[in-house]
């Protein structure tokens, strides 16, 4: 919205009313604005000779910026496609929605939390699944705690507690986490967060050990 921009700006704002308004500088220029089911407002610009629309500006600038694209307990990866794709522990919510493009969704829980319960799961209490460099998820709690093993168990013993992360404070997460995205390795603004999921979802796989007795005989 600079000065000789491709449209004159002007905004109004009084005890009556508020608005917005644009005009084409040049009235050859075709050119739109839309948001689509990707949460981003996007300038379109038709170009004549190739018959199509070409993407002038936008913003959010990239997808993983749109505010909740992959719903609850989604991820998202500006370097994968499809740039969405559930937590471990989870799985898609509406198939036919994931399919289309459409992640808002989210994802559900493949197995429901032990939360304190010893008596199920064959008495294993939940455990802690470690994601390194993440753009942490929106809405955090801040707990005061003097270690990261207090912050854990504060999570641990909270049934409504979902992820935690620690670093110069303790915060956890309650509910749905949002905004989650992977970052790159060359992306130092991440960090670790720690997402809790029932005991099942972290065993390793039962090997069966045979034990062969050798009884020894006296002739």
């Amino acid at each position: 919205m600079r000065a000789n921009y491709i449209y004159n700006f002007s905004y109004v704002s009084n005890e009556n009313e508020s608005y917005f308004t644009y005009l084409v500088n040049d009235p050859s220029i075709i050119s739109g604005f839309v948001m689509d089911i990707s949460g981003q407002i996007q300038q379109l610009s038709w170009k004549e000779s190739a018959k199509q629309w070409n993407l002038f500006w936008s913003q959010p600038r990239t997808q993983c910026e749109v505010y909740a694209f992959c719903g609850p307990f989604g991820i998202c990866n500006q370097q994968s496609l499809p740039f969405c794709s559930c937590l471990k522990g989870f799985q898609v919510t509406s198939s036919d929605s994931w399919n289309l493009s459409d992640f808002s969704a989210g994802c559900a829980r493949k197995t429901s939390l032990q939360c304190g319960n010893d008596s199920l799961a064959n008495g294993k209490r939940d455990k802690f699944w470690e994601m390194p460099n993440m753009k942490l998820p929106d809405h955090p709690q801040t707990v005061a705690v003097g270690s990261s093993s207090e912050c854990e168990s504060t999570c641990l013993n909270n049934c409504f507690c979902t992820a935690y992360a620690y670093g110069d404070h303790c915060s956890i997460w309650i509910g749905d986490l949002l905004n989650l995205q992977q970052l790159t390795s060359a992306d130092t603004n991440g960090g670790t967060l720690y997402l809790k999921l029932a005991a099942s979802e972290l065993s390793s796989k039962e090997i069966t050990v045979g034990i062969v007795l050798v009884r020894d005989f006296q002739l």
